[in-house]
């Protein structure tokens, strides 16, 4: 399986997702050194409620765990990336944490739930473009597919990726030859010999530009297994030796296990014992170290078939001992293995369910201006592009309600500043009681405050208006500096409009805050609607509608 096909570092936004990413791009160098910098920033009190960084560092240790051969504790760190990455728009974030879960349920032999975990990351994938991933995500299903039986789709659809790869990135030769090999597996399984060598002829190719030691090891275990099935012996010695001098030299990939297996098992079998020995003894002493039932099988299979057939019965017996105990243990750690994920998947989500209330409490509190309890202007101009972007999409019209207060500088030099801020939070008041999921309200600054809505007819815009404009009025607020009743009352633009490529969302603000300039010189205390229809037929058309509302 294919973590990562890259080493770039992307520009972000923010200096902390900078700095991640440099984390991750480098964490080969030091493993254990970025581990203990990954976790003591995950204990700093600003990271922990901040969700991209919460879920980069737990992905950054999953990767860590996964690379220094600790399969059994990247599941944790997959989960978590996953769920809490979901509350963040690095949509490559989300595609990497979702290929990585893939992986984890994959060394825990849970296919079917890998399979949902890397078709997430290709929807992701699709949908926004991440072509640098693309063809890692399909190589990582394609070896999917060949893990839960169905050998020829596995083999059609490396065939499809290997085309779409020639196109979107033909020098990517460490991911080609990577296809490559699992092809000539599957030719293998499917019995067709001669293009399982032409497969191999290509990632000799791909190997002069690309000395990737992994793909180097796989390339020569590969080429050993092809020759033992295909009788050539002193072919399959040659591929093994070199197969087992770069295994000396610390190349591992546990993927390749069951391609060993194979290579000793040939080799048994034609009488080179001293090389399976070789092969046995790795295979055993990886066992040990990982304690993976999958792993202690393959590894009793090749000592039982050696001693077998080097005729040492005992220690045969013994073997085929262990691996009937082996078979046992694996059906219990499958099922273990699925009672693990199932207790794993409830307390994430328990802690997640958590984590995002918590989330969601400290996002409302900073979105929000502190008198007046409304949207703050940062949060207004997400609301707005959420809007505009959806309103491009289904063809709705977006809305706008531009409000000042009359004379409110009289105001404050008459009644005092802490009056001033209690007219301010009346007319907040008043706002907050026409927001829905699809109209919302932000204090603008100073005495302005504006309202942004979708999906809402002209009239509905209007009564809107009028409703915010005599509610204030029927609440009476003295008010000497205003020739208008002595009271406080508003001056409000309205703009309604389609999106397209002629509009777009500083349109809807400067029509808005025409509308309103226009209330204004007309005496304040009214409501204007701007009509952008006459505006663009450019014929000195009145462009402003009196809105009565008394």
């Amino acid at each position: 399986m294919k973590e990562n096909g890259t080493k770039q570092v992307r520009k972000y936004k923010t200096k902390k997702q900078s700095e991640i990413a440099e984390l991750i791009a480098n964490a080969s160098k030091d493993y254990s050194g970025t581990m203990k910098m990954a976790k003591k920033m995950l204990r700093d009190s600003k990271n922990a409620n901040n969700p991209y960084v919460v879920g980069a560092l737990n992905y950054l240790m999953g990767v860590i765990e996964f690379r220094t051969g600790s399969r059994i504790n990247v599941l944790d760190y997959a989960m978590k990336a996953t769920a809490v990455l979901e509350n963040t728009t690095d949509y490559e974030m989300i595609v990497r944490s979702n290929n990585l879960l893939g992986i984890a349920y994959s060394a825990m032999e849970e296919y079917q739930l890998a399979l949902t975990a890397y078709n997430a990351a290709h929807v992701l994938v699709k949908k926004h473009r991440i072509k640098i991933y693309k063809n890692i995500i399909a190589n990582n299903i394609i070896e999917t597919y060949y893990q839960l039986g169905d050998v020829g789709r596995a083999a059609k659809q490396a065939e499809k990726t290997l085309k779409d790869i020639y196109v979107d990135e033909p020098d990517n030769y460490g991911l080609i030859a990577v296809l490559y090999i699992n092809l000539s597996e599957f030719y293998q399984e499917l019995g067709r010999f001669d293009k399982a060598l032409n497969a191999l002829k290509e990632v000799h190719k791909c190997l002069k530009h690309d000395q990737n030691m992994i793909d180097l090891c796989n390339y020569h275990s590969r080429c050993a297994s092809l020759a033992y099935a295909m009788g050539d012996v002193r072919k399959g010695n040659e591929c093994s030796d070199k197969m087992v001098d770069l295994i000396n030299h610390g190349t591992d990939s546990y993927e390749l296990h069951k391609d060993y297996e194979k290579i000793a098992i040939a080799q048994i079998q034609v009488g080179e014992y001293d090389r399976a020995d070789v092969i046995a003894g790795f295979l055993w002493k990886y066992a040990e170290k990982t304690q993976m039932s999958l792993d202690r099988i393959i590894a009793s299979r090749v000592q039982a078939a050696y001693y077998d057939k080097t005729g040492d019965d005992l220690r045969a017996l013994k073997h085929y001992r262990i691996l009937n105990e082996c078979y046992i243990e694996r059906e219990l750690s499958l099922k273990n293995s699925q009672l693990i994920v199932e207790k794993k998947t409830e307390a994430l989500n328990k802690e997640m369910r958590a984590f995002i209330r918590e989330l969601q409490k400290r996002e409302r509190l900073l979105e929000r201006e502190p008198l007046t309890k409304l949207l703050n202007r940062n949060a207004l101009s997400k609301v707005m592009n959420e809007y505009v972007d959806e309103a491009k999409e289904k063809g709705k019209k977006v809305g706008a309600i531009f409000i000042d207060v009359d004379y409110f500088k009289q105001y404050n030099d008459t009644y005092g500043h802490a009056k001033g801020d209690e007219c301010l939070k009346a007319v907040a008041a008043v706002c907050a009681k026409e927001e829905t999921n699809n109209v919302k309200f932000a204090r603008y600054g100073g005495d302005e405050f504006f309202g942004i809505m979708i999906g809402y007819s002209d009239e509905k815009v209007i009564d809107m208006a009028k409703r915010i404009a005599r509610s204030i009025k029927n609440l009476a607020m003295p008010h000497a500096g205003n020739p208008n009743d002595k009271k406080v009352t508003l001056s409000i633009g309205l703009i309604n409009m389609y999106i397209g490529s002629d509009k777009n969302l500083i349109d809807i603000v400067n029509y808005s805050d025409k509308a309103l300039y226009h209330s204004k010189e007309k005496g304040k205390n009214c409501v204007y609607m701007f009509d952008d229809v006459k505006h663009d037929r450019r014929r000195n058309e009145e462009e402003y509608v009196e809105i009565k509302f008394k």
